[in-house]
């Protein structure tokens, strides 16, 4: 995005009139910038609008806010300035080159690997001050597992000295009962990062009630559609505000196991792969997790190791191979 303030109203873009806007903003389309982000066929089938009206509103809305070609050395300042969100592990920090960065992060690894652990801590990590790494913002979190526990927050806090009505404070959680009540946790997610300064979105976990409620091969067509206009939406949320979003996967045992692979492989196939920026892979390795970067377009291939304490996530000492 160009720096056009998110909060322009809608009328100020040409064309869109009071009633206009008032059909917009029922259909759950608030700012210049997502009027510029969603498609005409979506916004035929969320609003009122006829189809050349449609048309009209999204190209205006883009060509006021998104950016026109811009040449690789201009794009290497806009990266240059990007933001930057410690995980309060410094061996996880050099394996991100740096920390985390806007786009989708997802871990991914079986139950008690440290992922919710991870999750928790970066809600009190992005609530520190920019020198000591964080943003000095507020998170939110769609919890779809029952995993989130304030009390834990309140424990790694202790490490990072924030006070306990802080850390508390900078933190919304949203429990999503079923995959349709995990998209109005999106919706409610919207209206926090405009209204609370959320920079961090985290989703734990993404796949379980897609998995749950579309058992069996019957369904598996239904289910990715679903998981692919979620996995969408984070990515426009990510375009919208430079967020950082951070989503759990689980994973499924494969029968046949091919030499030198692993015994598992992430839910959700190539929607879930094809939609994350960056895949860490979480596993329980000489009582420690190890967790390898499996894909990104920029990091390197490589492992490091952490551990879980009543502080969080910290370094391991150890960090020899198997």
């Amino acid at each position: 995005m160009n720096g056009i303030d998110e909060e322009l109203d809608l009328e100020d873009l040409a064309g869109i009139g009071s009633s206009t806007a008032e059909k917009l903003r029922r259909a759950g389309i608030n700012s210049v910038k997502e009027l510029a982000a969603i498609s005409v066929r979506e916004l035929l089938e969320r609003s009122e609008l006829g189809e050349v009206k449609a048309e009209e509103a999204t190209k205006g809305a883009r060509d006021l806010v998104l950016p026109k070609v811009l040449s690789a050395r201009e794009f290497l300042e806009r990266r240059k300035n990007m933001p930057r969100l410690s995980t309060g592990s410094k061996n996880i920090d050099r394996l991100l080159e740096g920390g985390l960065e806007p786009g989708i992060t997802e871990l991914i690894g079986a139950y008690g690997t440290g992922k919710t652990q991870i999750c928790l801590q970066l809600c009190v990590t992005v609530q520190l001050t920019n020198n000591r790494g964080g943003l000095n913002s507020a998170a939110f979190y769609i919890d779809t597992e029952d995993t989130f526990k304030p009390e834990r927050l309140l424990q790694i806090a202790k490490r990072f000295g924030l006070e306990d009505d802080q850390v508390l404070d900078g933190v919304y959680c949203f429990r999503a009962i079923n995959s349709d009540h995990q998209f109005e946790g999106l919706k409610e997610a919207a209206r926090y990062i405009k209204e609370k300064s959320v920079k961090l979105l985290i989703v734990d976990s993404l796949t379980s009630h897609f998995r749950s409620e579309y058992p069996g091969r019957e369904n598996l067509v239904l289910r990715q559609q679903r998981l692919n206009s979620f996995m969408h939406a984070l990515q426009r949320f990510v375009a919208l505000y430079d967020l950082m979003v951070v989503v759990t996967n689980q994973v499924l045992d494969v029968p046949e196991v091919i030499p030198g692979a692993r015994p598992a492989r992430p839910v959700g196939g190539n929607i879930v792969a094809h939609g994350s920026t960056f895949r860490l892979w979480l596993e329980r390795a000489k009582g420690m997790t190890r967790i390898t970067c499996i894909d990104s377009p920029k990091h390197a291939r490589g492992n490091v190791y952490v551990m879980l304490t009543e502080g969080g996530v910290e370094d391991a000492e150890d960090e020899g191979e198997d």
